[in-house]
């Protein structure tokens, strides 16, 4: 689980004292993605950025909705199908921005849960072998979207200010701005949930994804009679 604990050590430096920090060695500022705000951004830079605020936002999206309705007890699996459909078909920011109050009621969900292994810990044990595989990959691909989450929140300041400073990219600036608001909400909530998953990768046995900054997350399927 290196990867797995490299994200919850990153997120430590980001929620603790500026002097605590600074023992970890230069770790915060790596964490927080060591860029200076105010220059210019190339436009590769910048499409990289949004590219990346999407195909992450999007896993963390169906991951949370994955966890949050199995803790929730929902059934209607048909429209959970229709929501995570939606999010895995968005194209851009906006489209992803789209589901960004169901996305906040998901994370609100698993950041209130005061034992939130031991809950899903539960809900697996009573759940189908169809769920079971889904909530397995819901949790490994959380993790790595935690893991992915660190850097990119702390690349959105500087990303922001630095296309507000490119002429040739300035009009986009909304969409950087909605990325970087989507970022920092994940944040939010991940600092209270990625400390319970390696505990819940234990137990359940799910292995870690490798290669954290490469690996697609794990693909979430459905049964036609679902």
């Amino acid at each position: 689980m290196r990867k797995t604990f490299s994200a919850l050590v990153a997120f430590s430096v980001l929620t603790m004292p500026v002097a605590a920090s600074a023992q970890f060695g230069g770790l915060a500022k790596k964490a927080l993605g060591g860029g200076s705000s105010g220059s210019s951004v190339s436009k590769g830079d910048a499409d990289e950025f949004l590219k990346g605020a999407v195909l992450s936002t999007k896993n963390v999206m169906i991951s949370a909705k994955l966890l949050a309705d199995a803790l929730r007890g929902r059934e209607d699996m048909a429209a959970q199908k229709a929501e995570i459909a939606a999010v895995s078909e968005s194209k851009d920011i906006g489209a992803v921005n789209a589901s960004k109050e169901r996305f906040k009621s998901d994370l609100a969900v698993l950041s209130a849960s005061k034992d939130l292994s031991g809950d899903i810990e539960g809900k697996y044990a009573t759940a189908s072998s169809a769920q079971k595989e889904r909530i397995a990959k819901a949790v490994a691909n959380l993790a790595l979207g935690a893991y992915r989450n660190v850097g990119l929140a702390g690349q959105a300041p500087g990303m922001i200010s630095g296309v507000g400073s490119n002429p040739q990219l300035m009009k986009r600036v909304g969409d950087f701005k909605t990325a970087g608001s989507l970022l920092s909400m994940q944040s939010s909530a991940l600092t209270k949930i990625a400390p319970a998953l390696p505990k819940v990768m234990t137990a359940l046995k799910i292995k870690p994804l490798p290669e954290a900054e490469t690996t697609e997350p794990r693909p979430i399927t459905f049964a036609a009679a679902e």
